[in-house]
């Protein structure tokens, strides 16, 4: 006697994968399908790249501003709350300051200590950058590593502590980017509910897949 799979049914014969009259009874089905997937990787693609949009900086020649003093700046004007934060009063500000005190960035043929660059972060001074370190950053590279990798771990230490102010805080890192060669430090990388990266390829390809199916 012929024993036939736990998993076989005349519509799924084999791990209930449908045979090809199964689908062609429901084509219908498999277009409504097709359509709301495509639907919602666009709006998923969409969504994402709302998120990476920021307003531009122009220099000026005739009021030339160092970036990473504009980034110190806008960092002590969040812990100051000059630059409200949308966030409960829960100290993050400490808790930001301890983690960029703690962190390690690119120094001289090492990794070293963040302190190098940093002369204060409290609540209640801000951060306080030696910028005059990085002054050269466009022709030594290692000072252009060292000022990628404080945009990196300020990202990173804001995200940790105060994921509401990366919104605010992403234009004047990238201002300050584009000033660092080959500096690949992603200042919106850190938003929550967009995808990015390997998250955009794959709902592409569910896009793709979507088409097809409906053809």
């Amino acid at each position: 006697q012929e024993q036939r799979s736990a998993y076989a049914t005349p519509e799924y014969p084999l791990f209930g994968f449908p045979s090809s009259r199964a689908i062609n009874m429901a084509p219908a089905v498999l277009d409504n399908m097709a359509r709301a997937v495509l639907a919602l990787a666009i709006a998923c693609l969409a969504s994402a790249a709302s998120g990476t949009t920021f307003t531009g900086w122009t220099y000026d020649p005739e009021n030339p501003s160092e970036p990473f003093d504009n980034v110190a700046a806008k960092v002590t004007n969040m812990i100051h709350n000059l630059d409200p934060v949308d966030r409960k009063q829960d100290n993050w500000q400490g808790g930001f300051c301890t983690c960029m005190e703690n962190g390690h960035i690119s120094s001289w043929y090492q990794y070293a200590s963040a302190m190098y660059l940093i002369d204060t972060c409290n609540p209640t001074d801000g951060l306080i950058l030696r910028s005059g370190h990085l002054q050269d950053r466009h022709t030594e590279p290692l000072e252009g590593m060292m000022a990628c990798d404080t945009l990196k771990l300020v990202s990173y230490c804001l995200s940790h502590h105060a994921p509401e102010a990366l919104e605010a805080w992403q234009p004047v890192c990238s201002n300050a980017r584009y000033t660092t060669p080959a500096c690949n430090a992603d200042c919106s990388s850190a938003f929550h509910g967009h995808p990015t990266g390997f998250g955009s390829l794959v709902l592409a390809f569910f896009a793709v897949v979507a088409v097809l199916i409906a053809n």
